[in-house]
């Protein structure tokens, strides 16, 4: 088949039968989302475009973000159907994409990768300077960018293995090394590459949350909360009910993320141009969008949209010129024969 033929025609029919079934076949291994069911506090959840609170049983959508308060001392942990497991420290910022993968903007991140369904789905995390990957059967600390032990990258290994990658020279492969149980990576903004030791550095101990000390367990997944039915009827609200309290995102919630060198910033599945452009309407976010044009080009389309210049039809030089009309030199031109002089008798 080449590739101008239409690919539908040229198919059996035979072959769109199975269609569906090949579909269903593989739904069971979509992945289908986290759900928070431990924390001490609500944590902010950025909804498409709205924020709103979030409790233990709130089950979280695909890109939703999740922040965790600065004065947390416990943690926040999240949960899938396969079994994985996440859990966020203290001034933590996260956004779940697609298939598992978590984007860790700062803060402090546990993850084990203990699937026990029969595809299992590799939460994969990305930061800023680093792509980890847990292998099966693993538990892993991360440090994303925390002023609590100097903004420095970091993972430990607590069990299994892991592959991490950073990102390579221009149109060069990302370099990636592989680390083992309770081997430690370090990746410092001085240094180019990753530094690994079989010793676990004592200041990451320090400023780790202490509940990462424990090892993570499988909660039951409660289910989510029900708002509870007002006692009159009140005015219609705009908020859904699982969101009962949200509003639409102000500048400072995103910024952070807006100023980042994540993938998921420009990514054409969460491209944050597309899903907070909406927001130019408010006059406030466009303003704080504008004074900080220099930072974000991305946007800059959006407010100002390229002008297209007036084309002038262009002249083949090697055309004649034509002569130009005649003007009018103030003689009166003769006097034609009318009608009545033509059919005149003498």
């Amino acid at each position: 088949m080449t590739f101008s033929e239409d690919p539908i025609r040229s198919c059996p029919i035979a072959t769109l039968r199975f269609l569906p079934v090949f579909l269903l076949a593989l739904a069971p291994y979509a992945h289908a989302g986290w759900t928070i069911v431990q924390t001490a506090a609500p944590v902010t959840t950025i909804h498409e475009s709205s924020v709103y609170r979030a409790g233990s049983g709130q089950r979280l959508a695909q890109d939703d973000i999740v922040e965790t308060p600065a004065s947390s001392n416990g943690i926040v942990q999240m949960q899938d159907e396969t079994g994985n497991v996440l859990a966020l420290g203290g001034d933590t910022s996260v956004l779940l994409a697609r298939d598992g993968r978590v984007a860790l903007l700062r803060g402090w991140l546990k993850v084990q990768h203990a699937c026990t369904a029969a595809r299992c789905v590799v939460p994969v995390v990305d930061t800023e300077r680093m792509r980890v990957t847990p292998a099966e059967r693993s538990a892993l600390v991360i440090a994303a960018s925390t002023p609590a032990y100097g903004d420095a990258y970091a993972v430990f290994c607590e069990s299994g293995s892991a592959k991490i990658g950073t990102p390579g020279k221009p149109h060069g492969k990302p370099a990636q090394i592989a680390i083992s149980t309770h081997e430690f990576a370090r990746l410092s903004k001085a240094n180019a590459g990753i530094a690994v030791s079989a010793r676990l550095d004592p200041a990451f101990v320090a400023a780790m949350p202490l509940a990462f000390r424990d090892a993570l367990r499988l909660l039951p997944l409660l289910p989510a909360p029900v708002p509870a039915a007002p006692a009159a009827p009140a005015a219609p609200r705009t908020a859904s009910a699982s969101a009962p309290d949200s509003r639409p995102v102000i500048y400072a919630d995103v910024s952070d993320w807006l100023h980042s060198t994540l993938a998921v910033r420009t990514d054409p599945g969460t491209r944050f141009t597309q899903r907070f452009g909406a927001r130019l309407s408010d006059p406030a976010f466009r303003r704080d969008i504008r004074q900080n044009l220099r930072d974000l080009p991305d946007w800059r389309p959006l407010l100002q949209p390229p002008i297209k210049p007036l084309m002038k039809p262009l002249v083949n030089p090697l055309t004649p010129r034509q002569p130009a009309p005649a003007r009018w030199s103030g003689t009166a031109a003769p006097a034609s024969p009318s009608s009545a002089s033509v059919w005149a008798r003498p």
